[in-house]
């Protein structure tokens, strides 16, 4: 099954302690052979670049790479108080990533209690909103109040953007047209975006994460009277 291939791959990302989309290197350059050659600056000084940047794998090859923390999945009362508080069940795959996995932490996946937060220190669950629409789990973070969401309530594990710098009022909550496996498929593969609108010549906006993937709605949402800008 698709779910179990990504799952394994989620897992091996971070049993490497491979898992951020940004890592901290020891400063240098590479020579004329690409070796990362270390720079003369003061100990503990490092440098923050992009997983799979030409500094970062030189900087990888040449042993210059600070190791990330182990990750440590949920315990199973956290995940069991997260569906209780959402109001519905976990979707299977978010549910054995969080139990055998990591909680949060690899990307920009936020955890349940216990588990990886966002620039707030609030986790998944700290951050859900009665005047959200129901059934929405904010599991990723992108920083500027921007947040991926997984519709735990509708058909096929939907994943929703927010962004309420959008200037679109309600309609801060948008579909990015993808599931939840084809979305953590796509940061597994290098290739998943912050959520964001943008003008469409066929439509009045699209997203950039559904532009490689077909679009899959299937949920419309009542939107609260006033936005939540937050």
């Amino acid at each position: 099954m698709r779910d179990d291939e990504v799952l394994r791959r989620i897992a091996a990302r971070v049993a490497a302690r491979d898992y951020s989309d940004d890592v901290y290197i020891r400063p240098g350059r590479p020579d004329a052979n690409g070796v990362w050659v270390l720079d003369p600056m003061p100990e503990g000084t490092r440098w923050l670049v992009a997983r799979g940047s030409q500094e970062h794998l030189a900087a990888l090859a040449a042993d210059a790479v600070d190791p990330l923390p182990p990750l440590e999945p949920a315990s199973v009362q956290a995940v069991n108080d997260a569906e209780q508080a959402l109001g519905h069940p976990l979707p299977p795959l978010l549910r054995r990533i969080y139990l055998e996995v990591a909680n949060g932490g690899f990307g920009p996946v936020l955890g349940v209690a216990g588990g990886c937060t966002d620039d707030l220190g609030r986790t998944a669950i700290d951050r859900l909103n009665p005047r959200e629409p129901a059934g929405l789990l904010p599991i990723a973070h992108w920083g500027c109040a921007i947040y991926s969401y997984v519709d735990c309530a509708g058909r096929g594990a939907m994943m929703w953007g927010f962004d309420p710098n959008s200037g679109l009022g309600e309609h801060s909550f948008y579909s990015e047209g993808i599931s939840l496996v084809d979305w953590l498929d796509g940061w597994l593969n290098g290739c998943l975006e912050q959520p964001h609108l943008e003008p469409d010549p066929t439509s009045r906006w699209s997203t950039t994460n559904s532009e490689r993937i077909r679009r899959q709605p299937d949920r419309e949402f009542v939107h609260p009277a006033q936005p939540t800008l937050f």
